[in-house]
């Protein structure tokens, strides 16, 4: 009669040191994260107060260059960094607009140094090491591809794939991308250029994340071009070499599980760097002074939501655009002179000529 009440009490007592072990468990790690959390607060301040030292020894008798809200703090040389701040200036304050007010707080540091490599260098751990001898023409590409504005948000810089700057050769990219989207192995891209606005929005990756192979890559041969040419190394080995093979045979079901087994990412745009950025030109150039500040203010929105924000027009007006500026970049023919055609007939001839007179045309 008695055994019923002691396995309850065995129970009990069981679970009471099961529930103080996971009690003390929790505790412990509770601690040890708490732990990591202060070491890693720690080694933050000291590498910011690292950083600040090295920012105040490189800026030691050195002269700070201010236009418009560039600070460019540099050593006396021959280099011109005036000149080249002062074209640079408007070409930053146009795609940053308000935000680059921000750069007054954020200066860049340069130094200029002895082009003789033969030459002993200080060694310093920030800035810029520049030869003194550079143009002024490269000094302000130097300048607009080191704007030290913060980074944006992991969303933006991701869905760029590189950092935002203020375009050096804007008619060349917006050609190259006139040329994307003629060949790019893909029909989101193709349909983009024959004027589906809803495909452009495919094919520039702002259609959501869910389903990108499908809207990039909708037919079957666009999906196995894929798997048999650039990932044809990845896939024709161990595990995945039976579908491989199946999917190079026509099996698009293979075919389209090796490209969703991809690493996060690896999935080849159709439409690259080049695209991404021009877009956002487009759309800070639409959207006015604080086209970038609202570019910035909601990182969780979906990406297009805030493009459309910072334009301050709908995505597809905005893309819509955006396609205008590319194709009216069409890359210019190369037309050849009248007497090109009688050059090659004549060369034609000859060869020609060349080839009848050889032995292997000889009667025997």
């Amino acid at each position: 009669m008695c055994r019923p009440g002691w396995v309850f009490l065995l129970m009990s007592v069981a679970w009471a040191n099961s529930a103080h072990a996971q009690d003390t468990t929790v505790a412990r790690l509770r601690a040890r994260a708490d732990s990591l959390a202060r070491a890693w607060r720690e080694a933050g301040a000291l590498a910011n107060l690292v950083d600040s030292l090295e920012r105040v020894r490189a800026g030691e008798g050195r002269d700070t260059i201010a236009v418009g809200a560039l600070r460019i703090v540099t050593n006396p040389s021959p280099l011109p960094v005036r000149q080249a701040a002062a074209r640079a200036w408007p070409v930053i304050d146009s795609l940053y607009g308000s935000a680059a007010a921000d750069l007054a707080r954020r200066p860049y540091i340069v130094h200029a140094v002895d082009p003789d490599t033969a030459v002993p260098k200080p060694a310093f751990h920030v800035g810029l090491e520049v030869p003194w001898d550079l143009d002024e023409a490269s000094v302000v590409t130097l300048l607009l591809t080191n704007v030290p504005m913060a980074p944006p948000d992991p969303v933006l810089s991701d869905w760029l794939g590189a950092p935002l700057r203020p375009a050096v050769r804007s008619q060349h990219d917006r050609a190259t991308v006139y040329i994307q989207l003629v060949t790019a192995p893909s029909e989101a891209s193709r349909r983009c250029f024959l004027g589906e606005i809803a495909r452009c929005v495919d094919a520039l990756g702002l259609g959501g994340a869910a389903g990108d192979l499908e809207r990039w890559y909708p037919s079957p041969g666009e999906r196995r071009a894929l798997v048999t040419g650039s990932f044809a190394e990845f896939f024709n080995h161990g595990a995945t070499a039976s579908a491989f093979r199946a999917c190079a045979s026509g099996g698009d079901g293979d075919c389209t599980e090796l490209l969703r087994s991809l690493p996060g990412g690896a999935l080849p745009k159709p439409l690259g760097y080049e695209a991404r950025s021009t877009l956002v030109y487009v759309a800070l150039r639409m959207g006015g002074r604080d086209a970038y500040r609202r570019l910035l203010a909601n990182p969780s929105d979906p990406l297009a939501a805030r493009l459309a924000a910072a334009a301050g027009m709908p995505l597809d007006s905005l893309v819509d655009r955006w396609r205008g500026d590319m194709m009216a970049s069409r890359p210019a023919t190369v037309l050849l002179p009248g007497w090109a055609f009688a050059v090659a007939l004549a060369w034609t001839a000859l060869f020609a000529g060349c080839g009848m007179w050889s032995t292997r045309w000889r009667a025997t």
